[in-house]
């Protein structure tokens, strides 16, 4: 490819499997390693953390809590809660923050965080949710119904304002565990795929490209996220069962473009220097070089050290260019 191409159409081109000048990539990690990270590279801020790994895009989510549902035992119990909806959401300061995310020149992954899975468990309580699954199933097709009938309200609110802010809507639910997804693949698929569907259809009739995020064991339903309409799956964490760069990349390559890949759980906080470059050649030549955002499977943590933080990024830039 001539030239070298700014880092919004580097990300856009990678997630339409397109040439690009090099293999995007992203910054992640918990504020202490941030903290850590200026400390020993001497930089100022985050911004500048991003700058100076030459990262490629930036996020300005909006996150939002639900209601307390420890009480709900019907479908009628949902009716008179406080749902997410633009009546919860400082929609000014929202616009502002995709606005200078805009300005930065990086690709914005923005919208609200939509999670139908992950919260209404937590808020509903782990048990009886699942248990609902199996023994209420039309209170927990109706407790997901609302929850995203509410985060499409903050979505149309913010995209028929401010789309031309946001490249990426990115939201989420964590469906898979180390070595299986959390669920079956049906209760999936009768549960959370149309909704999800909902979602990412509203976001592409804003011409808007859609990353899904779930962690642990989640191949199986790949195929169903593609179906949904997702552009891209993060974080693609290769510890995990049946998550290996070049399994993936033979299955789906092509299909479905990729967003992480280099494990916190191994080689980041474990390996060698070395060892870390290397993980990232691999990664770059399964994934890669379309179809792959490039950078940690996970927020980094404190056990990573600065060393290969610092190894990860380089690698990137050496073998993904």
């Amino acid at each position: 490819m001539a030239g070298q191409l700014g880092h919004r159409e580097r990300v856009l081109r990678a997630i339409d499997h397109q040439e690009v000048d090099r293999v995007p990539c992203f910054f992640a990690a918990e504020d202490d390693v941030s903290a850590r990270l200026m400390q020993d590279l001497h930089l100022s801020d985050p911004m500048e953390i991003t700058r100076h790994f030459d990262a490629d895009t930036i996020q300005a989510t909006v996150y939002q809590d639900l209601p307390d549902l420890s009480h709900v035992e019907r479908v009628e119990d949902l009716d008179g809660l406080e749902w997410p909806s633009r009546r919860t959401v400082d929609l000014e300061r929202a616009a502002r923050q995709l606005e200078e995310a805009r300005a930065t020149g990086l690709a914005v992954l923005g919208g609200v965080w939509a999670t139908m899975f992950t919260l209404p468990r937590r808020k509903m309580g782990e048990a009886k949710f699942l248990m609902a699954m199996v023994d209420a199933p039309e209170l927990i097709a109706g407790l997901v119904e609302r929850v995203t009938d509410g985060f499409l309200d903050i979505n149309e609110a913010l995209f028929s304002r401010c789309a031309k802010y946001v490249d990426v809507c990115f939201f989420g639910s964590d469906f898979g565990t180390q070595d299986s997804l959390f669920i079956s693949r049906d209760s999936i698929r009768k549960f959370f795929l149309p909704q999800i569907t909902r979602l990412a259809q509203h976001a592409k009739g804003y011409g808007l490209k859609v990353m899904y995020h779930t962690c642990g064991a989640v191949s199986s339903i790949i195929p169903d996220l593609i179906e949904c309409g997702i552009d891209v799956i993060d974080p693609v964490q290769t510890a995990a069962h049946d998550m290996e760069p070049a399994l993936l990349a033979a299955r789906y390559k092509g299909k479905m473009a990729f967003h992480g890949g280099i494990s916190t759980q191994t080689v980041l906080p474990h390996g060698t220097a070395r060892q870390v470059r290397e993980a990232v050649r691999e990664t770059i030549a399964a994934l890669g070089p379309t179809g792959y955002i490039a950078g940690p499977d996970q927020w980094m943590m404190a056990d990573i050290p600065t060393e290969n933080v610092v190894a990860m990024y380089e690698a990137i830039r050496r073998y993904g260019g």
